[in-house]
């Protein structure tokens, strides 16, 4: 499902979806008021001010454009006064200037106030050898220019200076604005991590639920109404799923009570067919019924789930299921460490990885195992020579009785539950399971689970 363009700009987490949203605002207020501070420092005193300053320039350029050129500088002279000086210049082009957001505002103004002139031309800004303010909301060290030019295309320089504001001001709007933004940022982080923080132990209760049902409840008393009503029916969830497994674990026994009386009468009956080669034949078919039996409700009881974690050496689990194959003649083969420590459930982790590598030999003659442990991950790997399973079929083939006709039949005695055994293994011990080709023909069965503490590295080579 594809995302608009505007929630692809914010983060996936929600709380950084808040600090976003926050921050965002705060930047919007602080340049508000850093625009009105501005327009406070152009104004200095205030309006009367400026005004007044506006209307002597555009009555001095009134003035001056009528006044014969050689008569101007000594006009000019008694015209200038504290914080605004002007005078004349015979250049046809003023000099560069730097301009900001407070020059051209200046500029605009003085077209407005000597527009009944004909002005046409005003150029503001300061010096462009000036130094400038290292901070674009500070006011700069600089007085302001004005260049007007007259009707005989000589120029008139006004030099305004700027209101002085003291560096106690300039201290006092870097301190209220970082303790604004400071003060604010730092209760909507905490604020956001408040409110989010149930929804992570939400993640973790799901995981735990995925592993093992009767994994603790939540706290249902905790956090603000919203939470506690969502825990509350997380955990009537829970309960309601343990209770649905209780009722079915108890209705398979009953099955599997009714299915052995039933399967001992056959067995019994049996003895009586006349024909060998009949009766041979319906043996055989008792067997595999039993065989199923077993296997479907050993599955459906979800043995995994039940048996206790304990501290287990996977290595050396791995190598003793290697190693009693290697003496019963099998083709097996095992590349990894001497020992790993990692903390699981070993009736169960045994049960599906003897299920990976007996499919690897009925199938593929040869079953070649490594186990290898990375930063985060242990993965075990079991690779066979045998045709393979086609990519559009791997996901059906972890299906309960599910086989492959070509390659997976009855006639091979299996009952289509080892690969789902050992995908429900994998998964209660927070691991995957991946099947892929494997280099030079054949099949890998890939097992990725969470990482453990690898006691000794010595290796045993294949």
């Amino acid at each position: 499902m594809k995302r608009n363009g505007c929630l692809r700009l914010l983060p996936d987490t929600i709380t950084g979806r808040i600090i976003g949203l926050l921050f965002a605002g705060l930047i919007l207020t602080a340049t508000g008021s850093a625009s009105v501070y501005m327009l406070d420092i152009f104004h200095g005193k205030g309006w009367d001010e400026t005004a007044h300053n506006l209307h002597r320039i555009a009555a001095i350029v009134s003035i001056m454009d009528q006044a014969p050129p050689d008569a101007r500088p000594a006009w000019l002279s008694p015209l200038s006064e504290t914080g605004l000086s002007v005078a004349w210049s015979s250049t046809k082009t003023p000099p560069p200037l730097r301009q900001d957001s407070m020059t051209r505002h200046l500029a605009r103004d003085v077209r407005v106030f000597s527009k009944i002139q004909g002005v046409d031309r005003v150029q503001t800004g300061y010096p462009a050898d000036a130094p400038s303010s290292a901070i674009s909301i500070m006011p700069e060290t600089a007085p302001a220019e004005a260049w007007i030019e007259l009707s005989d295309h000589t120029w008139l320089h006004f030099v305004i200076e700027n209101e002085q504001i003291s560096g106690l001001w300039t201290l006092r709007l870097v301190l209220a604005s970082g303790l604004l933004i400071g003060g604010i940022a730092g209760l909507g982080v905490w604020a956001a991590r408040k409110v989010t923080a149930p929804l992570a132990q939400f993640s973790l209760a799901a995981e735990r639920l995925g592993a093992n049902v009767d994994a603790p409840p939540l706290n249902a008393e905790a956090g603000p109404e919203e939470i506690r009503q969502a825990a509350r029916a997380f955990n009537s969830m829970q309960n309601r799923i343990r209770r649905l497994i209780e009722d079915r674990t108890l209705m398979l026994a009953a099955l599997s009570h009714d299915l052995r009386t039933a399967l001992t009468r056959l067995r019994f009956r049996t003895e009586f067919i006349a024909d060998p080669q009949q009766r041979q034949k319906a043996i055989g078919d008792l067997d595999e019924m039993q065989a199923m039996l077993v296997s479907s409700l050993s599955f459906a009881r979800d043995d995994a789930a039940s048996e206790a974690v304990a501290l287990i050496d996977l290595a050396m689990l791995v190598q003793s299921l290697c190693d009693d194959l290697q003496d019963a003649g099998r083709a097996v083969s095992y590349d990894g460490p001497l020992h790993m420590n990692y903390r699981g459930r070993p009736v169960s982790m045994r049960r599906a990885l003897a299920n990976l590598i007996d499919n690897a030999l009925t199938y593929g003659k040869e079953a070649s195992v490594s186990l290898a442990e990375d930063q985060d991950t242990v993965e075990i790997t079991v690779g066979d020579r045998g045709p393979g399973i086609p990519a559009a079929m791997r996901s059906r083939v972890f299906a309960p009785f599910y086989r492959l006709e070509s390659s997976r039949s009855r006639d091979t005695g299996g009952t289509g539950l080892g690969l789902t055994v050992a995908r429900t293994v994998i998964h209660c011990h927070g691991g995957d399971i991946r099947l892929e080709d494997r280099s030079g023909g054949g099949l890998l069965v890939r097992i990725a689970l969470p990482a453990s503490t690898v006691v000794n590295t010595h290796r045993v080579e294949s």
